[in-house]
């Protein structure tokens, strides 16, 4: 019998986790997309329990003090309580971009809101709209009967991040760690497929 590795330790729970709060992503991307979850995990902590931020975030899934007891999240630190509240969390960000044109895009938005805050995604949202003269607000576009556009895809807006209109309470977002945080993701979860 093999022992686990360090870094399939939390398989287990992370796919429970998931099918427990976040079943879509199973049923639109497939029966390993829980892999993405756990491409996450690494980005955050590289699967260390223990794990903190320099601005103070906690645990497996970097959850924020603040954000962390809003979930309900007693113990930060304990694997369990923190991939619960933080698949929570992301599923959240995910059941609000109905934006996205395709399962794969919309996982990559809420990964990047999980990074960097959703209201710079809404932004990005606005300016892609606008770019291809569609009404830039989510309301109008809903509205004009939600015509589809390049702007539904993260390779198209994700670009719009670094666009020097791209503010949110007078402050411009750390676009390129919020890019990298995604393409990482992906990246670690075909090394995840691969294994």
């Amino acid at each position: 019998m093999s022992a686990i590795k360090p870094e399939d330790r939390f398989d287990l729970i992370i796919r429970s986790k998931v099918e427990e709060h976040f079943p879509e992503i199973l049923t639109e991307l497939g029966n390993d997309a829980h892999l993405y979850i756990k491409g996450q995990v690494w980005q955050e902590s590289r699967m260390n329990p223990q794990a903190v931020s320099p601005a103070g975030a906690q645990g497996l899934l970097q959850l924020m003090p603040a954000t962390a007891r809003e979930l309900g999240v007693h113990d930060s630190f304990n694997p369990v309580q923190n991939l619960d509240g933080g698949i929570r969390y992301l599923a959240d960000q995910w059941r609000h971009l109905d934006e996205a044109a395709i399962s794969q895009d919309r996982l990559f938005f809420a990964f990047a809101s999980y990074n960097g805050g959703r209201g710079y995604i809404n932004q990005a949202f606005v300016l892609g709209r606008e770019a291809e003269g569609l009404a830039g607000s989510h309301k109008g576009w809903r509205a004009d009967g939600r015509p589809p556009g390049s702007f539904q895809f993260w390779t198209y807006t994700r670009e719009f991040l670094a666009d020097g209109r791209c503010i949110v309470g007078g402050r411009k977002p750390d676009w390129r760690q919020m890019q990298d945080y995604v393409t990482r993701i992906e990246q670690r979860y075909r090394h995840y497929q691969e294994v």
